[in-house]
């Protein structure tokens, strides 16, 4: 009680029951969000009213919603239902697309680690190119790809570039990444280490929803001869002939392109020897 017989609360007071640190409550007068209706001019020690106790759980919940503190000492200056029906839809839309974004970096994190998990079961397997060779009913999948010749290409180093704007890409379209990266050479086997001109899918797998956007297209559903290089791409030449030898030997027909799905690459780790791709060969046993 303070003279005049109107209950205030002392700062200390007005934390402990808000429970709001003094020195917010001291940024907040501040600043001029929330300032006390009294202050002892002899020791400037700071009182709150019963409406500014109101005030503070006003504030905090507004904060726990993402609201600056600009936007909140705007709508206590407003104090109307209509104004706060406006901002609040306008909130909810940042906090749905905020959520969307959420999802979209757990559902790339999951990936990203179920990768690495996948990786680390290939370099536990101790055996030669042709007892790894494994004929794979493909399931379909869906890919959002960008094609693009590449002149006089050699297919001796992972075409970095042209990675990084497809990854790029799908984010700028805000499409949900659920799987790794896949380049298909449409050519003929071999074709893409010949140095001759090549044209050259690079894709990265989405979700099914995006089916029938552009860009969008649908991979598998075919049988395939496949066979895991782990360690340095530069060496995978080596790997493409054991597995063209062991189909050769089989009497199976090449249906159609290559395709390298790239579990473990240059942009999830640095070490070169840490990586692991995937040929895909379709076939006809």
């Amino acid at each position: 009680m303070i003279p005049g017989g109107k209950t205030c609360y002392s700062i200390g007071d007005t934390s402990s029951l808000c429970r709001i640190p003094v020195k917010t409550l001291r940024y907040y007068d501040k600043i001029n969000v929330l300032v006390p209706s009294l202050r002892k001019e002899n020791s400037h020690y700071r009182y709150y009213s019963k409406e500014q106790l109101r005030a503070v759980f006003i504030i905090k919940r507004l904060r726990f919603l993402g609201f600056s503190l600009s936007e909140i000492k705007e709508i206590l200056r407003e104090n109307k239902l209509d104004y706060m029906e406006d901002i609040l839809k306008i909130r909810l839309n940042r906090l749905q697309a905020e959520m969307e974004e959420l999802k979209r970096k757990h559902n790339e994190a999951e990936i990203f680690l179920r990768n690495i998990l996948s990786g680390k079961k290939y370099f536990n397997i101790d055996s030669d190119a042709e007892e790894s060779i494994v004929i794979e009913k493909r399931p379909e999948i869906f890919l959002y790809s960008r094609r693009k010749i590449m002149y006089s290409y050699r297919n001796e180093d992972v075409n970095l570039e042209n990675w990084i704007q497809i990854i790029e890409d799908v984010r700028d379209e805000k499409l949900n990444i659920c799987g790794s990266i896949f380049v298909t050479y449409n050519s003929e086997i071999f074709g893409q280490f010949l140095q001759k001109d090549c044209e050259v899918e690079f894709a990265i797998q989405v979700e099914n929803k995006y089916r029938s956007m552009e860009n969008v297209h649908r991979f598998g559903g075919f049988e395939a001869a496949t066979l895991v290089h782990a360690g340095d791409y530069k060496d995978i030449f080596k790997s493409y002939l054991a597995l063209k030898r062991w189909i050769d030997k089989k009497g199976y027909i090449i249906i159609g392109n290559s395709t390298e799905e790239f579990i473990v690459s240059p942009v999830d780790i640095g070490n070169n020897m840490m990586h692991i791709t995937k040929i895909i060969i379709p076939i006809k046993t």
